[in-house]
């Protein structure tokens, strides 16, 4: 265990990690994840009966002991003199988070939990010097957690628009129109304007369509791009609605919001 140190007729609180108290809780959009801390409240009476604690969560990575914040926390812990209390601290963690930790790790999850301690009813200097608790997890209990989550692991992924490139800029209001009919609900427009971007990489890209007589496996790195650029046009087809099949089509936000991804993704090829 460490010790909050504190100013005056105070002196310490002791504060240490218990191993059972880490956890990951499966959440909506984050994941969460919570440790336990245990605190040896001192023996004076001027201390109060109050301890607020302030954290911030670093991840240890790399051979030269470098540090990533994770996120930061509070709790508040009522005690009596003398007496050993716990405190829950939860870090709200997005799933890129999670992986990120997973792959920079090198057997167990090394962390670092930076701590502060706050007396609000002291008469004395309420502030404590800050400590640092070393938190390592085993790898087997790590995945454990990780398995845990299940499907709500998944994986964030963002594409950004080449907002810097003035060539560009015609194709990115096409996909920003898109998204902002996508938040009016009108699905069909953000489809036409998707496709708008598509029909713009292909005037601009330089990717030639591969012959109809030419083989799959024959296709060039450039023509395999102009094919599937072509094959994402066709899918938006329904937003003309110019034939017999197409006219049928009815598209989900999803497919919208893929087909504006992918636009995205081709658009930086240029």
């Amino acid at each position: 265990m460490e010790e909050l140190r504190f100013g005056g007729p105070i002196g310490s609180i002791a504060i240490g990690h218990r191993d059972e108290g880490f956890m990951l809780l499966k959440g909506f959009g984050a994941h969460t994840l919570r440790l336990v801390l245990e605190v040896k409240a001192p023996p004076t009476e001027e201390a109060g009966r109050l301890l607020l604690l302030e954290a911030e969560l670093d991840a240890a990575y790399g051979p030269h002991d470098g540090r990533a914040l994770l996120g930061t926390a509070t709790a508040s812990v009522a005690f009596h003199t003398d007496e050993v209390r716990k405190a829950d601290l939860y870090f709200t963690l997005t799933s890129a988070q999670l992986r990120g930790l997973d792959e920079q790790r090198s057997g167990e999850l090394r962390l670092e939990l930076q701590v502060r301690g706050i007396l609000p009813q002291t008469t004395a200097y309420p502030g404590s010097s800050p400590v640092t608790l070393f938190i390592n997890v085993a790898e087997s209990r790590w995945r454990q957690h990780l398995e845990g989550l299940g499907p709500t692991l998944g994986v964030d992924l963002s594409v950004p628009f080449p907002a810097n490139d003035e060539l560009l800029q015609e194709a990115v209001g096409y996909l920003r129109q898109a998204q902002r009919r996508l938040r009016d609900n009108d699905v069909d427009a953000a489809m036409l304007d998707a496709r708008r971007a598509l029909e713009y990489i292909d005037e601009n890209s330089g990717w030639p369509m591969p012959s109809s007589k030419k083989l799959k496996n024959q296709f060039t790195q450039a023509e395999r791009w102009a094919a599937i650029r072509k094959a994402l046009e066709d899918q938006t087809s329904g937003a003309l609605h110019k034939d017999a099949v197409t006219k049928t089509f009815s598209y989900t936000r999803t497919e919208v919001e893929t087909v504006i991804a992918m636009a995205a993704a081709l658009l930086r090829l240029l």
